[in-house]
């Protein structure tokens, strides 16, 4: 059987549509972060470990706009908002880690598919950090 090239066509341009409609997203995101006026950024970017330049670079990345680290919690069964997961996420920087992740791709692809959970031990950078936070879950 053979490809219909039309439906190749129609696929890559929707690809090129999505990649810059996600350009559009971070660059407004950029710009709503920066009228925050500088002292908040600089405050904000310290808690997460991540100098202002480092913040610029990631909002780069595919999907730069959009929390996948809440996402990822939920996944694989950590309550993002229990005040033991924010005070372990904040001290082991895991937004800093998840914002200059070169996988947000295929992050988000995983998210899109419903099967993170069973796909992040191969690719994510805070896999570890879940594990731990699974484990004192368990521990509790």
């Amino acid at each position: 059987m053979t490809s219909n090239p039309f439906n190749g066509t129609l696929e890559a341009c929707r690809s090129v549509i999505a990649v810059f409609k996600d350009r559009r997203r971070s660059k407004a995101a950029r710009r709503e972060f920066w009228a925050l006026g500088p002292e908040e950024c600089k405050g904000m970017l310290n808690d997460i470990g991540m100098s202002p330049s480092e913040f610029d670079s990631a909002m780069h990345l595919p999907y730069a706009a959009e929390d996948f680290l809440t996402l990822a919690m939920l996944s694989v069964g950590i309550d993002p908002d229990d005040f033991d997961t924010l005070e372990f996420a904040h001290d082991r920087f895991m937004s800093r880690t998840c914002i200059t992740c070169p996988h947000r791709r295929r992050c988000h692809d995983h998210m899109e598919a419903f099967d993170f959970e069973s796909h992040y031990r191969d690719f994510c950078p805070n896999r570890d950090n879940f594990s731990t936070l699974l484990g004192k879950r368990c521990d509790s």
